[in-house]
């Protein structure tokens, strides 16, 4: 990691290439690709690496196994927007399904009532039946803030 951590400067969340390489990288370029599922990598010597990443190793000098972004947004990579979290908090830390037929998280539909449930520590917990989607979203949100703490969403 500490050869590819060369190769770039970070500025304001970016990955900044210090070096040419290949035909279409050129210096002072933003380094980088979306991939379909949000994240922005780099590749190198036919390898991808999560530019999240290297930033973290080149800010600490080590990477822990889980990264999670703060506000939700996997391109946000500005180094105060990224944490170490275990699989659980990073878990914790995502955003509503996109496909969510409701798009509030933990509440879904059950005939002329809403359930609200939360998982916690590999298990589903109930939270209870509401009359409206929004107190069934209190309901998690609450729950949420009470069991996952600064990693609630």
């Amino acid at each position: 990691m500490k050869r590819i951590v060369g190769l770039f400067e970070y500025k304001e969340g970016d990955l900044i290439w210090k070096v040419r390489s290949g035909n279409r990288t050129r210096v002072g370029n933003i380094a980088g690709t979306i991939a379909s599922v949000g994240r922005r990598y780099v590749q190198v010597e036919g390898k991808k690496h999560l530019v999240h990443r290297i930033i973290w190793f080149m800010h600490y000098g080590n990477c822990p196994e889980f990264l999670d972004h703060i506000d939700g947004n996997p391109l946000n990579n500005r180094i105060e927007n990224l944490r170490p979290a275990t699989k659980a908090q990073n878990a914790m830390n995502r955003p509503v399904r996109s496909d969510s037929a409701l798009g509030v998280k933990g509440v879904c539909k059950k005939k002329n009532k809403f359930s609200a449930s939360i998982f916690i520590n590999g298990k589903s917990l109930f939270l209870g039946m509401f009359y409206t989607i929004k107190d069934a979203g209190v309901a998690y949100k609450n729950a949420a803030s009470k069991h996952f703490g600064e990693y609630a969403r």
